[in-house]
């Protein structure tokens, strides 16, 4: 019950905001705090077009990277808009090369052409160029195995050796 009416509460606000944005125009922190009110209570779709609608309106914005992060996140892990995604990834890393969300951009589009579009040509692309442009990332782990995975049936992925294998036996 406490869960209906705090939806009902929030759709209200996301009303109110609406309704008032007719009037006057919203700010970038208005459009991206409707964004993030949408993506918490679950309105994914509304989510990702306010998102959008924030980066169009204010495209050097303080919020534009942030917003396009969060809408390709959604439209590739929610919504399963796989190119939609890689679309947004790439308006990021063009418009905001400089980004603390770059990094993660470029991995997050070597990952879905990799294991959601299983475009392996596509994948290395981004992967090489992440591992050329941020050599040093804590992701960079994460993308050197997904090189060395890539196109392999999970069956296939040896996920211990031997030697770690017998280690873990040892230790219990």
């Amino acid at each position: 019950m406490r869960t209906k009416i705090l939806g009902f509460m929030a759709f209200l606000l996301v009303t109110v905001l609406v309704l008032t944005a007719c009037g006057k125009k919203m700010s970038e922190s208005e459009y991206f705090e409707q964004a993030k009110l949408q993506e918490q209570n679950e309105e994914f779709e509304a989510a990702v077009d306010s998102y959008l609608s924030l980066y169009k309106r204010f495209p050097s914005g303080e919020f534009g990277d942030e917003a396009l992060f969060h809408a390709a996140i959604i439209q590739a892990n929610i919504l399963k808009l796989f190119e939609n995604a890689i679309e947004t990834h790439d308006r990021l890393l063009k418009a905001f090369p400089e980004s603390k969300y770059t990094h993660q951009s470029l991995f997050m589009k070597g990952f879905i052409y990799a294991n959601d579009l299983n475009n392996y040509v596509k994948a290395e692309e981004a992967y090489v160029e992440f591992l050329t442009k941020y050599p040093n990332s804590e992701l960079s782990t994460s993308v050197e195995w997904e090189m060395k995975n890539l196109g392999k049936d999970i069956n296939e992925i040896e996920f211990l050796s031997s030697d770690q294998a017998d280690s873990l036996k040892a230790e219990r």
